[in-house]
C-alpha cells in the first residue's frame, strides 16, 4: 500500500482510515485500488486497535437468506450483510455463536431436517468452527471442536470459549467439554459434565463462571475454575433464549413476557412483547441493553439503576426470512 493520502505517510493515512466506521468501509473500497487493499487488510485492523477505535454489533442469523449474518449497528440505527458463511452445510441450524476478540465465531451444528430432499440423512452434527472478522470482511476456518455436535452450552469466559454438552454425531447427549485459545487456535478437553439430559442444551455466563442448563430441567452445572470441576446446583430460570445484564440474568417465558430474577429469588415480569413463539426469536445483550429480534423486527429495552426498562424500537433486519437461529453481541 504506498500513498494512500497525498501529503501523508501511509502510517497517519492508516490513522485516518483507521476511524471510519464499519458500514463507510464499503464506500471507501470504490475510491481506489489502494483503498480497497487497505480496508480489507489486517493492517488496518491492528492500526484500529492501535487507535483504540471500538464499534458494538448486535449480529444475528435468520433462517434466510442461507448463511448469511447481519450486523446492527446501534450507534447508527442500521444493519450491515456479511459475506455468506462458506460451510459446505446449506442451511446450517443447531449451531452456537458468540464473539470474542473483535470476531463473531460460529460454532458447531448440522443440517436442518426440513431443508433435506427425502431419502437424504445430511450431516446430524458438525465439529466446524468458523470465525468472521468485520473489518476485513472475510470468514475463515479455525480448529474444528473435538466432538461434534448440536444444540449445546457456548460461552466466553475469560477470553476463551467453552462449549459442552449438546447432541453427538452418533445423535446421543453427550457430557463432552472442551475450551478454545483463540489466540493460540486450539481445542483442550475439560472435565465432563455431571449429567446429560435428552433435551436442547444451552449456556449462561454469570458472576465470570460458565453455567449450563438443559430445557425443562431445574438443575444447572457451573464450572468452579478454581477447582476445574462442574458443580451442580438448582436453578429457577431454566427458560430460552437468556441474556445477561450486570449479572442479572433475563429469561423470555410465557408468550415471550421478560422477566427476571430478583434478590428474593422472585420472578418479576419487565413486560409482555407480543410474540408468537420465543423459539423464533433471538435475545442478546450490549452494555445496559437488551436487544430482543423476532421475525426481523428488533425491540430494545434499555436499563437504568432503577426502576422499570424503556423499551423503543430499532431498525429492522434488512435481510431475513423465518426464525431466527442465534444472535449475540461483539465489539469490534
Amino acid at each position: 500500500m504506498s500513498s494512500l493520502i497525498e501529503g501523508l505517510v501511509d502510517e497517519v493515512s492508516l490513522m485516518c482510515l483507521a476511524r471510519v466506521p464499519l458500514y463507510l468501509h464499503p464506500n471507501l473500497s470504490l475510491v481506489c485500488r489502494a483503498w480497497r487493499a487497505a480496508v480489507q487488510s489486517v493492517e488496518l485492523l491492528r492500526t484500529r486497535q492501535e487507535v483504540n477505535f471500538t464499534e458494538d454489533f448486535i449480529c444475528a442469523c435468520a433462517h434466510e437468506p442461507d448463511n448469511i449474518w447481519q450486523l446492527y449497528d446501534p450507534r447508527r440505527n442500521l444493519w450491515i450483510t456479511t459475506p455468506t458463511l462458506p460451510s459446505h452445510i446449506p442451511h446450517i441450524s443447531y449451531f452456537s455463536a458468540v464473539s470474542v476478540a473483535g470476531k463473531l465465531f460460529v460454532l458447531g451444528g448440522g443440517h436442518n431436517p426440513e431443508t433435506l430432499e427425502e431419502g437424504d440423512e445430511g450431516i446430524f452434527a458438525t465439529n466446524e468452527v468458523w470465525s468472521y472478522e468485520p473489518v476485513t470482511r472475510k470468514w475463515a476456518l479455525c480448529a474444528p471442536m473435538i466432538v461434534p455436535r448440536i444444540m449445546f452450552a457456548c460461552g466466553v469466559v475469560n477470553g476463551k470459549i467453552i462449549v459442552a454438552g449438546g447432541f453427538d454425531a452418533s445423535r446421543n447427549p453427550t457430557a463432552k467439554a472442551e475450551i478454545y485459545d483463540p489466540e493460540k487456535n486450539v481445542w483442550i478437553l475439560m472435565p465432563d459434565l455431571n449429567h446429560t439430559n435428552n433435551s436442547l442444551c444451552y449456556g449462561v455466563v454469570v458472576h465470570g463462571k460458565m453455567h449450563v442448563l438443559h430445557m425443562g430441567f431445574s438443575t444447572v452445572q457451573k464450572f468452579d475454575n478454581d477447582e476445574q470441576a462442574w458443580k451442580t446446583d438448582i436453578c429457577s430460570w431454566s427458560s430460552y433464549p437468556v441474556a445477561v445484564v450486570r449479572d442479572v440474568v433475563y429469561v423470555q417465558r410465557f408468550n415471550c413476557r421478560c422477566y427476571y430474577k430478583n434478590k428474593n429469588a422472585e420472578h418479576i415480569e419487565i413486560g409482555s412483547f407480543g410474540f408468537h413463539e420465543r423459539f423464533e426469536s433471538g435475545m442478546a445483550s450490549l452494555g445496559n441493553e437488551i436487544y430482543l429480534i423476532h421475525l426481523g423486527y428488533v425491540t430494545v429495552l434499555r436499563f437504568g439503576r432503577g426502576g422499570p426498562p424503556s423499551c423503543r424500537q430499532a431498525s429492522p433486519m434488512t435481510r431475513f426470512r423465518g426464525i431466527i437461529l442465534a444472535c449475540t453481541s461483539m465489539r469490534v
